[in-house]
């Protein structure tokens, strides 16, 4: 009963919203009551683990309503939850359009809950998909000046990673020798052949690389962050581009092992690479919101690394980085909001001052420069911890790539001191610092994310604990074995003269 309700209460809240009045302040606390019961559900869930859903739904389809909870569904879960609940506070209270607003949030919300608790490839994909519909409409409609051309762009980007792991699910469904089967435990007990191996791969890493995204697959990201209403930006990098990751874990390592070992050291290049191009680009922007939405793709970067390295150490950093991750872009997206309502714009080159302690924003600004540091891996942040986990887990297995990601890390201290040097010192300017300073409740959200960003950093069991046990069976080599072959790979003398 557990888990349905974690899909019933807002599925009901968002159909219920309808039924008030527009003008309605209840509409709001409906929407924010909803979010917090699904997420107080969630702990429930933890502390007291549910059994498993399975439901007949469409038996000759191979679809059924196979529901669970394990430790790589759990955290993201707990994660989606508490992102919705944030991006809910976050919406400001005279939001236009309030019912519409926040029923596609909470649609959002189902699906990416529907994803998290599947255990049917199907089903999983249906709720995949149901993410994109209400997500493009949150952008088009509430969005900024090129809120058009983004969720044009965000829809069809969407679009093609659904039909690459459509097909992907139902050739893993035809492939399988007992009949049509989607669910986990038949996927990953089925032995493929290498060669459809590799083909499946190749769809898994287009479907996912595309939500996650990675270079060159990220094309999306930067326009649709950037012109995406603060809330909507908060739950698309918080907790919807975790699916990217998630599904590579669940479906590429999982699924497909030995494919998975084969392309390894491509995906770890890439990871690499997405890493250095997502800093510079950070460094080199003059918008807030592009400057945040840069150096979550340089952190996706770190999360293919560890997946590809896939040592039961990488694979720890990969649930650390996800959940880490999602704290912090959420927070940095949640300020660079306050900022820009605040003070009508999120251009770096319009702004200085900031921290002025009479007509500035100190507050706001003093928790950003808390998310900025926890962002560049500051140690007693969470962020030290996830990439402290992911170096340590993929370096034994990629050297170089490794390397070039931990450059990319000190790249990311250069983008964080220019952004709060430029924004936070220097002059106020007389004729626009007439700023009303940010309310207790418009704070809240930030202050949530913060207080959780700081204590997994001091407790990273917060990171790690729930996961260990089910990344660890799914490690593709092992750290001593790899550190072995390293040790033994110079020749001995003997060897050298014969």
């Amino acid at each position: 009963m557990t888990l349905l309700l974690l899909l019933l209460i807002p599925v009901l809240a968002a159909c219920g919203l309808q039924l008030l009045p527009a003008a309605s302040p209840w509409v709001r606390r409906t929407a924010l009551a909803a979010s917090l019961a699904q997420l107080v559900t969630g702990v429930l869930a933890w502390r007291l683990p549910p059994p498993d859903v399975s439901l007949s739904w469409l038996p000759k389809l191979g679809l059924r309503l196979d529901l669970g909870l394990d430790g790589l569904s759990l955290p993201l879960v707990l994660l989606a939850a508490l992102i919705t609940a944030m991006a809910v506070l976050a919406t400001p209270l005279e939001q236009q359009r309030a019912r519409l607003f926040y029923g596609l949030l909470l649609a959002t919300n189902v699906g990416l809950m529907g994803a998290f608790l599947a255990r049917n490839a199907l089903l999983f994909v249906l709720a995949y998909e149901l993410i994109l519909i209400p997500t493009t409409l949150l952008v088009a409609i509430w969005g900024g000046e090129r809120r058009a051309g983004a969720a044009i762009r965000f829809l069809v980007y969407g679009a093609v990673s659904g039909i690459a792991l459509l097909t992907a699910v139902l050739a893993f469904g035809w492939l399988n020798p007992g009949g049509l089967d989607f669910s986990f435990a038949a996927l990953a007990s089925h032995q493929i052949a290498p060669d459809q191996q590799r083909i499946l791969l190749a769809l898994v890493l287009l479907a996912f690389g595309l939500k996650l995204p990675m270079v060159p697959l990220h094309g999306w990201q930067p326009l649709t962050y950037s012109q995406a209403p603060t809330p909507v930006a908060m739950l698309l990098s918080g907790a919807v581009s975790k699916l990217g990751a998630y599904g590579l874990l669940r479906f590429g390592i999982g699924f497909l092992p030995d494919a998975w070992s084969d392309w390894s050291a491509w995906i770890a290049a890439i990871g690499a690479v997405s890493a250095i191009y997502g800093a510079l680009n950070a460094i080199a922007q003059l918008d807030m919101r592009r400057l945040v939405a840069y150096s979550s793709l340089g952190h996706m970067g770190f999360l293919l690394l560890a997946l590809a390295a896939a040592t039961p150490l990488s694979l720890q950093g990969v649930m650390a980085q996800i959940l880490a991750h999602g704290l912090i872009i959420a927070l940095l997206f949640c300020l660079v909001g306050l900022v820009e309502t605040k003070t009508g714009t999120a251009q770096i080159p319009e702004l200085s001052g900031l921290l002025n302690a009479q007509r500035g924003l100190p507050f706001t600004m003093g928790l950003m420069l808390l998310a900025l540091m926890a962002a560049a891996g500051v140690p007693g942040q969470a962020g030290f911890v996830a990439e402290l986990l992911v170096f340590e887990g993929s370096w034994v297995a990629y050297p170089i790539p490794t390397l070039v990601c931990l450059i990319s890390s000190g790249f990311t201290a250069v983008y964080a001191v220019r952004l709060f040097n430029r924004v936070g010192f220097g002059r106020l300017d007389n004729a626009k610092a007439n700023w009303v300073s940010t309310s207790w409740m418009e704070r809240a959200p930030a202050l949530v994310l913060t207080a959780l960003v700081v204590a997994a950093g001091i407790w990273p069991t917060l990171l790690t604990g729930l996961s260990e046990g089910a990344t660890a069976p799914l490690a593709l080599r092992s750290s001593e074995a790899v550190t072995v072959i390293a040790s033994a790979a110079p020749l001995s003398p003997s060897q050298l003269s014969a």
